[in-house]
């Protein structure tokens, strides 16, 4: 499987110079063909057109879960990874992928077949890919294109063409490919727009979302979004499934999976839909020690946003803040560990002290919204410097004292913060 991404990638990388930069000299489509009686298996095929300015392609391999690859021209394996040398200027190549794939630890999925619905990632279907060009001028159209089960529909985080299939488009790369969660099956879908985001919750037979609630709390935080992080993705697409899919929230490209389970208010007061929404919109990307930064920053405004959209009391949110300090991890480098109560819980409570701090030393006047502006108008790689530059810039003044104890060190922030956090929330 881990071949066929690779190949899709290439592909449909390709697609992006087209729609951008001028008439495309090739065509790719990529078909996932899946049936009833087979529902763990996606049968995939990439069909080629005009590829004379490709020489080769290195599809990499993750796992043992596609079998039967067979293609136009030469196929060499070197362990995991292929060399595909198509050899003129048509070509296909077919493969078959299992979709279940357990999600480390326990027992739960991050890709899953049952005969009535399928939820999976575009990464799980198609593998890593390096294309060789005999020419820099090359630029594709690409397209995605299902073939299911009578009854069966597609959601995706691709852009939908009148002919059913789907644009396959990768912008700031050369070579597009296919991306984001797919839910694919006996399906429900709804779709609204909000504050010029286009989002769709698809929802999988038994899931309990309430996606009216959803899309309640969306109208009043998207907005709020947009005056922190810019402007939002074009499309967003939210898959929501049953067991045994993850009990959790992951994020993908323009799209993220939550279990239909997980409640719009979990029990600590914040919110995984507004938690992936912001990992899927932030337009930086975090190095290994900008990571606490990057979940901190995605859970603090989990709880935040609702705050002052109006949907959370001033108790409630206090509340939510004292969760963080309860259930944290201190004592640790927020930089370096890896530990989830670290930063999901540690993490977003400096978040918030150092929003207080910056507040009370500009007279109100700045705070971290402003420096999670600067941020996203940097874009590129976040880092905990970067981070600090930022936080230095909207304050006025220097805080690495502030960081060297609460996050190199893993110190809780002091109490005090609390007696008017109320007011820091806004």
């Amino acid at each position: 499987m881990h071949g066929a991404l690779f190949a899709a990638t290439a592909l449909a990388a390709l697609a992006a110079p087209t729609f951008g930069a001028g008439r495309p000299t090739y065509s790719v489509d990529y078909v996932v063909r899946l049936s009833r009686r087979e529902p763990g298996l996606a049968h995939v095929h990439w069909l080629l057109a005009g590829i004379d300015e490709i020489a080769a392609f290195r599809l990499v391999f993750r796992d043992d879960r596609t079998t039967d690859v067979r293609g136009t021209g030469r196929l060499v394996w070197h362990g995991r990874t292929l060399v595909w040398t198509p050899g003129g200027p048509y070509a296909h190549l077919r493969y078959t992928v299992a979709i279940n794939r357990q999600r480390p630890p326990g027992t739960h999925f991050d890709s899953y077949a049952t005969p009535d619905w399928i939820a999976t990632r575009a990464l799980h279907l198609f593998p890593e890919i390096n294309v060789r060009f005999r020419t820099g001028a090359a630029a594709a159209r690409a397209r995605l294109r299902f073939r299911l089960p009578r009854g069966w529909h597609s959601a995706t985080a691709l852009a939908a063409l009148p002919d059913g299939t789907y644009l396959v488009e990768e912008p700031g790369k050369r070579f597009d490919r296919p991306r984001g969660w797919l839910l694919l099956g006996r399906i429900a879908r709804h779709r609204h727009t909000i504050a010029g985001l286009e989002v769709t919750v698809a929802v999988a037979p038994g899931s309990p979302l309430d996606v009216r609630g959803l899309f309640r709390l969306y109208g009043k935080t998207i907005p709020l979004l947009v005056g922190i992080l810019g402007a939002p993705p074009p499309r967003l697409l939210i898959v929501s499934a049953p067991d045994p899919m993850w009990h959790g929230g992951l994020s993908g490209e323009d799209s993220f999976f939550v279990h239909g389970r997980i409640p719009i208010r979990s029990p600590d007061k914040t919110c995984s839909y507004l938690h992936e929404l912001f990992h899927v919109w932030q337009p930086f990307h975090p190095s290994a020690d900008g990571r606490w930064v990057s979940e901190g920053l995605a859970e603090y405004y989990s709880l935040a946003l609702p705050y002052r959209a109006g949907r959370l009391s001033p108790q409630t949110f206090v509340r939510g803040l004292a969760l963080f300090e309860r259930y944290g991890r201190w004592g640790s480098d927020l930089t370096r560990t890896r530990v989830p109560a670290a930063l999901n819980n540690s993490a977003p409570l400096v978040m918030h002290w150092l929003d207080h701090e910056i507040r009370r030393v500009t007279d109100g006047h700045r705070c971290l919204d402003d420096a999670v502006r600067s941020l996203a108008h940097e874009g590129g790689t976040l880092t905990t410097a970067s981070f600090l530059r930022a936080i230095n810039q909207a304050a006025g003044r220097d805080f690495t004292p502030l960081f060297r104890r609460h996050v190199y060190r893993g110190e809780p922030p002091p109490e005090r913060a609390r007696e008017d956090d109320a007011g820091v929330g806004h």
